[in-house]
């Protein structure tokens, strides 16, 4: 196992990387720099729009990050770049000028206008005070882009790369939508709750589109609408821990995305203004996303640590092309980190064995 007092402080080019091990579970902004590398391929990932295809994400800035995180090597990071700027497409050419951001929330369009917008608030009143305004408003959108934009704004934040922070949250506000569902709790676990829902939706009719339509039709069905979904107490470990079991009892895409999601809004805590608030969305957007995951017609095997350690599991995320595979192994190890749980390495493992 890694000494969480000198693991990964340093990576192949001799820089020192900023980490959890090194004090930062709680989200406060990196002050470590990046890689020169890092940094070149992320200015050369301006270039793209932060969608592709019918509404998938834009993955390279965030895997450009834990790579380097990881202390990946440059030609490393320059593979990463190509393998995943394939399938990319150019930013869109609309710069339309916005005065308040709130009128584009979930527009859909006008990414180059609204990074303009949270540039220009950044340099009057800086970047801190437009996170604490912003990050909260944002919140009850967590599940936008399938987590993405959470995801996306917390690894900027945690580089502390000014240019793609303001454009995660152009991207954020671009895709930004909620769930809306109830704030009652009630007096059960998260499995309890998260059990009850499933029985509730059994039979539905079929989910369709991608991880957020699913999202948005789990939860406007009547079995979940209209009832309390909050457990009482819910605290973040809970739901980290939740949605960990769930991915570490079955290798599913989704589920993936709520392991990764825990990570980011762990990052972005001292940003969310009132904590209890900010849990209650992503418990609901963790929950709802295992609701639209179909049972499974066998139990398979779940995920174990048999020959791998994390030294072993960084070294080979850190050579890995697949978006997935490098962010889920990256938030795999800032987990255990934060929680000790021995399961994080067996997810991350996994992983890298079906690559």
């Amino acid at each position: 196992m890694l000494d969480h007092g000198q693991a990964m402080r340093r990576g192949r080019s001799g820089r020192r990387q900023c980490h959890p091990a090194g004090g930062r579970t709680t989200g406060r902004r990196c002050m470590e720099t990046l890689s020169d590398t890092c940094r070149a391929l992320l200015e050369r990932s301006k270039r793209f729009g932060p969608l592709y295809g019918d509404r998938l994400a834009n993955h390279l800035p965030m895997t450009l990050i834990a790579l380097d995180r990881m202390g990946a090597p440059a030609d490393s990071m320059a593979r990463a770049f190509d393998a995943n700027a394939r399938q990319l497409r150019a930013r869109d050419a609309e710069l339309s000028p916005v005065t308040h951001a709130a009128d584009w929330l979930g527009q859909g369009r006008n990414v180059g206008g609204l990074e303009r917008y949270f540039q220009a608030c950044a340099g009057r009143d800086g970047l801190d005070a437009v996170l604490r305004d912003w990050v909260p408003r944002l919140l009850p959108g967590v599940s936008a882009s399938a987590f993405h934009c959470l995801i996306r704004l917390a690894y900027a934040l945690d580089a502390g790369e000014y240019d793609e922070t303001c454009a995660a949250l152009a991207y954020w506000v671009m895709e930004y939508t909620t769930l809306d569902l109830p704030p009652d709790t009630v007096n059960a676990t998260p499995a309890a709750t998260a059990a009850r829902l499933a029985v509730a939706v059994a039979g539905h009719a079929a989910w369709d589109g991608i991880i957020i339509d699913r999202m948005r039709q789990a939860a406007r069905h009547p079995g979940v609408a209209g009832t309390a979904i909050q457990p009482s107490g819910l605290d973040l470990r809970q739901v980290a821990q939740f949605a960990l079991g769930a991915y570490h009892a079955r290798e599913d895409f989704t589920l993936l995305h709520t392991v990764t999601a825990c990570h980011a809004f762990r990052l972005l805590l001292p940003y969310a203004g009132e904590p209890r608030q900010a849990l209650r969305y992503l418990w609901e957007a963790v929950v709802v996303a295992t609701l639209t995951v179909e049972p499974a017609t066998a139990t398979p095997a779940a995920a174990t640590t048999v020959g791998i350690d994390w030294p072993a599991c960084m070294a080979q995320a850190a050579r890995a092309t697949d978006a997935h595979v490098v962010k889920l192994c990256w938030s795999a190890y800032c987990e255990h980190l934060a929680y000790g749980d021995a399961r994080y390495l067996a997810i991350a493992a996994r992983k890298l064995a079906a690559q």
